[in-house]
């Protein structure tokens, strides 16, 4: 059963990366087609990357900011104990 869940997750997540990856090139396509310049489109392939990339990369991001919390947490009950 934990297998069935596990791989419904895999493919409802490599159906969300697809489906973003679909929506930042309709995203630049469009950009290119309303201003014909290279600056605003460059800038809508920049936005669509590093949207890609926080969403992918998400478990590294949550666990960096967990990480980073338990320590203010550890040094901030620290300081007030002593």
């Amino acid at each position: 059963m934990t297998n069935l869940l596990n791989g419904m997750m895999n493919d409802a997540k490599t159906l969300l990366i697809g489906g973003l990856v679909l929506m930042a090139i309709a995203f630049v396509i469009m950009t290119w087609a309303r201003t014909r310049s290279l600056v605003p489109t460059l800038g809508a392939v920049l936005l669509g990357a590093l949207v890609l990339a926080g969403v992918t990369s998400y478990a590294v991001i949550k666990k960096g900011a967990q990480d980073d919390i338990n320590r203010y947490d550890r040094t901030t009950n620290a300081s007030i104990d002593d």
